[in-house]
């Protein structure tokens, strides 16, 4: 059965490549043996409904691959690694002014400049823009967007283009 698992890794690793996973590939390499081992094992002519075994074994693979990124992908919108603060303005923001406190030096927010920059171009967007960008940032889509502001899918896409000109704008400064 071994063998026959390896047999398959390819495959694994293409459905890696064409799902754009750059991350944790290890884990999703194993996510996919197990898939694989799974297939083979409950895999007949009646369930593959006359797939061949390998596009029976690949269904399988993509199919829990993408279950495996819709679970991360709930898990880090309940644990969202940004600050309210940051992005709000309010209260703790100015940490980011002055690049101190849990940021200052510490590996991923080092670059003072780039924190200030990015607060600067916050500041430049109205709040309806700075809604869709926060809800962007954490992953939620535009149609996300829209239901939990109360607005419709047009107003936050119009949100969307008048924030990516104003990004725009004060990027080329």
């Amino acid at each position: 059965m071994n063998n026959r698992i390896t047999g398959y890794e390819a495959m694994i690793q293409s459905i890696i490549h064409r799902l754009n996973i750059r991350y944790d590939q290890d884990d999703y390499m194993q996510i996919g043996r197990m898939a694989v081992f799974s297939a083979l094992s409950t895999f007949d002519d009646i369930a593959a409904r006359g797939a061949t075994e390998s596009q029976f074994v690949y269904t399988r693979i993509y199919q829990r691959m993408i279950d495996e990124i819709r679970r991360v992908s709930r898990y880090t919108n309940v644990v969202s690694a940004t600050a309210d603060a940051f992005f709000d303005g309010g209260a703790g923001a100015g940490v980011f002014n002055g690049c101190g406190g849990d940021y200052g030096g510490t590996g991923a927010y080092d670059d003072c400049g780039l924190m200030m920059e990015i607060r600067s171009m916050l500041g430049a967007l109205d709040d309806r823009e700075r809604m869709w960008l926060t809800g962007i940032l954490r992953g939620y889509s535009v149609s996300e967007i829209a239901e939990f502001s109360g607005y419709s899918v047009s107003s936050v896409k119009n949100w969307r283009k008048s924030a990516r000109k104003k990004l725009a704008e004060l990027r080329e400064d």
